[in-house]
């Protein structure tokens, strides 16, 4: 009781960390399931800070809980009414639950003659092996693809088009979009969605300045385009697996919700030589092993690959020291270069 009254702001402290380590490690099956974890580097409680830049609470795991009893209860229930029906008891009077059925994502128009191979949709690639726990612990990014779906993409003859070509275009980025946005003409004919350290894993659910999120932009117009541009503040974080995942899972979803439109997967723009040597986990080696990943996801019809580090880099490929002022975003002048990638990378049926 001595010490406590001699030192109260250290007894708080200590309280306030033992507070954290239980939320900590009782969150770690549930809310913090997806947060990077070394239990041989950091201590538990580190879980907290680190959800919380991905604006995840501690209060959050009791509605989480919740989520699990009410589905386990509901998932009970069904089963209930199941084995009633089949019993052939008389059930009229009982009032029916409507089966809610998914859309079927949109399947591609099939080719009049499907084995000629240009006409058809290309197949995704599954990967070449798994990241091994290393990688994970080091933060690297394992090129578990290789170059076999860039190149593919790579393949398909892209059209020069004019700027009026993006009067239907959506833009989803980070602060590279921003630069875009800011410091070229496109934003007089596109709409742009793009955020500060927007991640991959928060890009349906961000309100863009008011905006709203990409979901209600979509649903309340029509776009023919669409193109997205994140991954560089993502590279601290898990894994390749782990960042395919939640990319595809994203990809897929703004293809459902708009089916008709051309979806442009931008590769991530490199960061300079400088930054690339120096730095453990934002560097080349990362961008181009998550690169290969997304490129694998592109068909040719639908969705699209196109890698702007064509042009803003150099013979060494990294992003040109000239063109950047902290050796990871463009120059303002600079992405004038990147619209003119844009405008040569049309899709024109």
């Amino acid at each position: 009781m001595k010490f406590i009254r001699k030192c109260p702001v250290v007894v708080l402290l200590i309280s306030i960390g033992v507070l954290l380590t239980i939320v900590g490690a009782a969150g770690r099956r549930s809310i913090y399931a997806d947060q990077e974890y070394d239990p041989l580097k950091k201590p538990v409680l580190s879980v907290v800070f680190t959800a919380l830049n991905d604006a995840i609470y501690p209060w959050q795991m009791f509605t989480h809980e919740n989520r699990e009893v009410m589905a386990q209860k509901e998932a009970e229930e069904a089963g209930e009414l199941s084995e009633e029906s089949s019993d052939g008891g008389d059930n009229s009077t009982e009032k029916s639950i409507p089966a809610i059925t998914p859309s079927p994502l949109p399947e591609p128009t099939p080719s009049p003659e499907p084995t000629t191979a240009p006409d058809a949709p290309l197949e995704r690639l599954e990967p070449l092996r798994e990241s091994t726990h290393e990688e994970y612990l080091n933060h690297i990014s394992a090129d578990i693809y290789g170059d076999a779906g860039a190149k593919r993409a790579a393949e398909y003859e892209f059209t020069t088009v004019d700027e009026s070509y993006f009067d239907d275009a959506l833009f989803i980025g980070d602060s590279r979009t921003v630069g875009l946005r800011d410091y070229t003409d496109l934003s007089e004919h596109a709409a742009f969605y793009c955020e500060t350290s927007l991640t991959i894993y928060k890009v349906m659910e961000e309100n863009f300045d008011g905006q709203g999120t990409v979901e209600e932009a979509l649903s309340n117009k029509d776009y023919g385009k669409i193109y997205l541009m994140v991954g560089i503040n993502e590279l601290g974080r898990g894994t390749t697996e782990d960042f395919m995942e939640k990319y595809t899972e994203v990809v897929d979803t703004i293809h459902a919700l708009e089916p008709d439109a051309k979806i442009f997967i931008q590769g991530i723009m490199r960061v300079s030589g400088k930054k690339s040597s120096s730095d453990a986990i934002f560097n080349n080696s990362n961008i181009n092993a998550r690169n290969n990943a997304i490129a694998t996801l592109a068909d040719n019809q639908q969705i699209f690959y196109i890698d702007v580090n064509e042009v803003v880099c150099d013979e060494e490929g990294n992003l040109h020291e000239d063109y950047t002022f902290d050796q990871i975003h463009l120059l303002g002048v600079y992405d004038e270069i990147w619209k003119q990638f844009l405008l040569e990378h049309g899709v024109v049926e």
